[in-house]
C-alpha cells in the first residue's frame, strides 16, 4: 500500500534538506550577507514540491480511474516563502497533460492536469522542475472495476429512486452506491470510500461502508452541469487499492426520454381528449366562466401513444396573461403524479368592473420541443364595493383674485372606487356635489369616469366670500344602490393676514450688544389670516430696523418665518433698537353678524391707536379697526414724528392717516375702499436693547441714602445694631439705564453678618424701558462690633465685571 504525506510535510523535508548546504558564512564568500551580486543565478535556496489530487483539486491521491482526470500542483518555495511568476515544467509518461509549463501563482503553485484515455492503465512517475529544482511522484491508472488478489471487488451503481440510471435531469438528486465484498461475496464494512464526479456536486466525497457493505453519497446538479461525465469510487481494503467508476449524463431540467407524448384530460367517461386543458367547471355550451375573485381547477394529463399516462415525473408549467399582469395567481410549476398534473387559477383584481376574458396554457418541454394546450376563460365583473374620499390638493383655498406665492383659488379633489374585493374599479362614473355655494363656489365638473386605478378627480374654485365647504360624491351599483361619500373640510379664506393676527418674537429682547459686534437674535414672525389659519406659504414678510442689520425679507411656510439681527451700526444713545415688519394684508375685522365679510351692519372704523404694531386689538368691538400707513415707530410714543420711516403704499409721496374706510378685499357697503387701498401693510412692531458690557449699581438702605455707586456719589450709610436685620435695594441697568445683558450673573456678598434675599441672580431675557432692583437682607448676628463689607459683582455674558460695594457697621 502507498502512503501519502500531506504537502507541508513534504515541504519541510525538502527545506530542511535544502537549507544545510549552498549558503555563505562571514568568512566565506565575496558577499556574506547577499548584499551583492547577480542573485539571478543562485536556485541553492529553492525547494520545489509536487502532488497529485483528485479531478476537484482537493483530495490527495496516487491512484485514478482510467478515464478520470487528475489535477497536479507543484509548490516552489524559496526560504519558505511562495515565488510567483517563474516557469515550472511537467513531465510523465501516462496520460496526457494539459500542459507541459506553467507559472506560479501568489501562492508559489504552478497548477494542471492529466487526462487518460479509458485503456489507459498503468503506474508511472510525474516529474516537475525549476532551474536546478526538482520533485518526483508516482501516480497510477485503475480500470473501471478492480480486483485485489481476488479477495475484494468494489462495484458501484447510480440509483434515482432506487433505480438503476444513468441519466438525470439537473434539478433531481442522484445516489451514488458502492458496495464492496470479499471473495465469498460477503460484505465488508467499516471501510472508507472516497468518491469524486466530473460533473455536478457531492454532498460529501466520503462515506463508511455499512454492515452491506455498502457506502453512498448523493450528486446533485443545476443547468451549468448539463453533460456527460465520470463518477469515481476508490478504497483501500488489505492494502490493495480499490476503484470502481461509471459514466453518466446530467439532462435539462424537465426533459423527457424521446418518445410519443400527448398532452389533454380523460372526461367523465375517461374517455381522453386529446389538446385541451381540463378544468374543474364548464357550462352547458361548454365555456369557462368563473366569478370576479373566483377559483378555477386545472388539469393536464400526459399520455402515450396507446393512452397510457406517462408515469414518469414530468414538471408542468402553467401561464396565463392576467398571472403574467399581477392580477391573478396559479401554481405556475408543477410535478406530474402518475401522469397528471392539477393546478389552481385564482382571480385577483382581473375580472375589473366590466369583466375580462383570460387565456390558461399548461406546456411541457418533450424532446427539446415545448408541447402545450389552453384554455380561454370569462371572469365576471366585480361589483362596486365602496367610495372613498382620497385627497385635496391645497386644502386651503384663497378668495377668487386675491393670495400670493403658492397659493390657489382651485382644489383638485380625488376620490377611490373600489370593487367588492377591495380593488380598483375603472369606467365607473361617479357624481359630485357641493355642499354650499356661498360666494360663488362652483364645481369644474358633476361627474366623470374612474381611470384604472379606480380613481376619478373634480376641482373647486373659490369665490369672492371666506367660507368652509365639502364635496359630496356618488356611485350607483349594479343593483340601483346608491354609495355616498364627502371630502375633508376645505377652507376658502382671503389668502392675507389680518392686522390682528401678526407677531413677532424674538429669542433674545436683550443682547449685550452695544459693544460687541456681530451678536445675532433670531426673529420669528407667525401671519393669520381672519380665522386665524396660517397664512399661504410664500408669503413675504419685509424688515427694517432702527439699528445694527437684519435680513431684508422671508416667506412664510406654515404661516412662519425667519430673520436673523445683528449688531452692527448704527447703533443709538438710548440702546432701544425698533424692529418693524410688515406684509400685505388688511385690516382688523370685528364680523358682527358673522357673515365672513365686512358690511354696514358690523359697524364703523375703530381708532385704537395700534398703528405702530406696537399694541394688539381687543375683542368685543364691532367694526373695523382703522389704521395708517406703516411707520417705524422709533421713540415709541405711538405718534408718527418727522424723520421717522414710513412705507407709502399708495406711492403719493405722503404719510395717509387712517381714512375711515374698511381696507380688505371682503367688503360690501358703504365703507369699503377700492381697487389697490382694499389691501395694505399689516405690520407688527418689536424693540431690541442693545445692552453695554458695563453695568451701573447703586446699593439703597431702607431710608432711601445711595451708600454704594460704581457711577455716582453716593448719600449716606448704614449701621444695623446687634441681632437686628436691614433691608436693602439693588438697582443696576447699563449704561443708558435699560435692561442689562440677558445671562448676567449678579452677586451680592457681604464680609461679616448674614445675607438673605436676592443675592444670586441672572438676567432674565427683557426688553422693559426701565432699569432693574433686587432686594436683599443683611442681618447682625456678631458678638462685637464689625465692620462689614457689603458688596456686589455683575458679570456680563463676555466676562465684562462691574462692582461696587460699602461698609456697613455692625454694632
Amino acid at each position: 500500500m502507498s502512503i501519502r504525506l500531506p504537502k507541508y510535510i513534504v515541504w519541510l523535508a525538502l527545506f530542511a534538506l535544502t537549507s544545510c548546504g549552498g549558503g555563505v558564512s562571514g568568512e566565506n564568500g565575496d558577499d556574506p550577507f547577499g548584499s551583492g551580486g547577480d542573485s539571478s543565478s543562485d536556485t541553492a535556496n529553492y525547494t520545489l514540491a509536487l502532488s497529485t489530487f483528485d479531478d476537484q483539486c482537493s483530495t490527495p491521491t496516487q491512484s485514478f480511474t482510467s478515464g478520470q482526470v487528475a489535477c497536479i500542483e507543484a509548490t516552489l518555495l524559496q526560504d519558505g516563502n511562495p515565488v510567483q511568476g517563474e516557469i515550472v515544467t511537467f513531465s510523465g509518461s501516462l496520460g496526457t497533460l494539459s500542459s507541459t509549463t506553467k507559472l506560479t501563482d501568489s501562492q508559489g503553485v504552478a497548477q494542471i492536469t492529466i487526462s487518460s484515455e479509458n485503456t489507459e492503465i498503468g503506474a508511472a512517475e510525474l516529474s516537475a522542475t525549476y532551474d536546478d529544482a526538482s520533485a518526483t511522484q508516482n501516480y497510477e491508472y485503475l480500470s473501471a472495476t478492480t480486483t485485489a488478489n481476488e479477495t475484494a471487488v468494489v462495484s458501484m451503481a447510480m440509483l434515482n429512486n432506487g433505480q438503476g440510471v444513468n441519466r438525470f435531469q439537473a434539478d433531481t438528486d442522484v445516489q451514488l452506491q458502492t458496495q464492496i465484498v470479499d471473495e465469498n461475496d460477503d460484505p465488508i464494512a467499516g471501510v472508507i470510500v472516497t468518491f469524486s464526479a466530473q460533473r455536478g456536486t457531492l454532498n460529501t466525497d466520503s462515506a463508511l461502508t455499512d454492515s452491506n457493505g455498502v457506502a453512498q453519497v448523493t450528486l446533485s446538479a443545476t443547468d451549468s452541469d448539463i453533460g456527460a461525465g465520470v463518477a469515481t469510487a476508490i478504497a483501500v481494503v488489505n492494502d490493495v487499492d480499490l476503484a470502481s467508476s461509471l459514466n453518466y449524463e446530467i439532462q435539462a431540467a424537465g426533459a423527457i426520454s424521446e418518445q410519443v407524448i400527448r398532452l389533454g384530460y380523460f372526461d367523465e367517461d375517461d374517455v381522453f381528449i386529446e389538446n385541451q386543458l381540463g378544468v374543474s367547471t364548464r357550462n352547458t355550451e361548454g365555456d369557462v366562466e368563473i366569478s370576479a375573485g373566483g377559483t378555477l381547477g386545472l388539469s393536464v394529463v400526459l399520455v402515450d401513444e396507446n393512452d397510457q399516462r406517462i408515469l414518469t415525473q414530468t414538471p408542468v408549467t402553467f401561464s396565463s396573461n392576467c398571472v403574467a399582469d399581477g392580477f391573478a395567481t396559479i401554481d405556475t410549476l408543477v410535478n406530474t403524479i402518475n401522469g397528471v398534473a392539477n393546478a389552481t387559477f385564482e382571480d385577483q383584481s382581473c375580472a375589473g368592473g366590466e369583466g375580462n376574458t383570460d387565456s390558461i396554457v399548461a406546456s411541457v418541454v418533450v424532446n427539446n420541443a415545448t408541447l402545450s394546450v389552453s384554455q380561454t376563460i370569462s371572469i365576471q365583473a366585480e361589483s362596486i364595493g365602496s367610495l372613498a374620499f382620497v385627497s385635496a390638493e391645497p386644502s386651503s383655498l384663497v378668495l377668487r383674485g386675491t393670495g400670493g406665492q403658492n397659493s390657489s383659488s382651485v382644489s383638485t379633489l380625488v376620490f377611490q372606487v373600489n370593487g367588492a374585493l377591495g380593488n380598483p374599479l375603472a369606467q365607473q362614473e361617479v357624481a359630485f356635489s357641493l355642499n354650499t355655494e356661498t360666494g360663488g363656489l362652483t364645481l369644474s365638473s358633476s361627474t366623470g369616469l374612474t381611470n384604472s386605478q379606480g380613481q376619478v378627480s373634480t376641482r373647486v374654485t373659490a369665490g369672492d366670500v371666506p367660507t368652509s365647504v365639502r364635496v359630496t360624491a356618488e356611485v350607483e351599483t349594479e343593483s340601483g344602490e346608491t354609495i355616498v361619500t364627502q371630502s375633508d373640510l376645505l377652507t376658502v379664506n382671503t389668502g392675507l393676514p389680518d392686522q390682528n393676527s401678526f407677531t413677532v418674537t424674538a429669542d433674545n429682547l436683550n443682547p449685550e450688544a452695544f459693544n460687541i459686534n456681530e451678536q445675532e437674535v433670531n426673529l420669528v414672525v407667525r401671519l393669520a389670516d381672519t380665522f386665524n389659519n396660517p397664512v399661504p406659504d410664500g408669503t413675504a414678510v419685509s424688515f427694517t430696523a432702527e439699528g445694527g442689520s437684519i435680513d431684508g425679507s422671508c416667506t412664510t411656510v406654515s404661516g412662519a418665518c425667519g430673520v436673523t439681527w445683528v449688531s452692527a451700526n448704527p447703533t443709538v444713545p438710548d440702546h432701544r433698537i425698533t424692529i418693524l415688519a410688515t406684509a400685505i394684508g388688511h385690516e382688523t375685522l370685528f364680523d358682527s353678524n358673522g357673515n365672513n365679510i365686512y358690511d354696514d351692519a358690523d359697524g364703523g372704523a375703530i381708532d385704537d391707536d395700534t398703528d405702530s404694531g406696537f399694541g394688539n386689538s381687543l375683542y368685543g368691538q364691532t367694526g373695523f379697526v382703522d389704521i395708517s400707513e406703516a411707520w417705524r415707530d422709533d421713540d415709541e410714543d405711538g405718534v408718527r414724528d418727522a424723520g421717522e420711516i414710513f412705507l407709502d403704499y399708495n406711492a403719493n409721496g405722503n404719510f395717509d392717516a387712517p381714512d375711515t374706510l374698511f381696507n380688505g378685499p371682503q367688503c360690501t357697503g358703504s365703507n369699503c375702499a377700492t381697487d389697490e387701498a382694499s389691501t395694505m401693510h399689516v405690520r407688527r412692531a418689536l424693540v431690541l436693547v442693545t445692552s453695554s458690557s458695563a453695568a451701573q449699581i447703586d446699593i439703597i438702605n431702607n431710608s432711601a441714602a445711595i451708600i454704594a455707586s460704581n457711577y455716582q456719589g453716593t448719600t449716606g450709610s448704614s449701621a444695623i445694631p446687634r441681632n437686628a436685620t436691614q433691608s436693602f435695594t439693588l438697582v443696576f441697568a447699563d449704561t443708558a439705564r435699560q435692561p442689562i445683558a440677558s445671562g448676567s450673573n449678579i452677586i451680592v456678598n457681604t464680609s461679616a453678618g448674614q445675607l438673605n434675599g436676592q443675592t444670586n441672580l441672572t438676567m432674565p431675557i427683557t426688553a422693559v424701558n426701565a432699569e432693574s432692583r433686587a432686594t436683599f437682607t443683611l442681618e447682625n448676628d456678631v458678638t462685637e462690633t464689625t465692620q462689614a463689607t457689603l458688596s456686589v459683582v455683575i458679570t456680563s455674558p463676555s466676562g465684562v465685571e462691574s462692582a461696587t460695594s460699602a461698609i456697613v457697621t455692625l454694632n
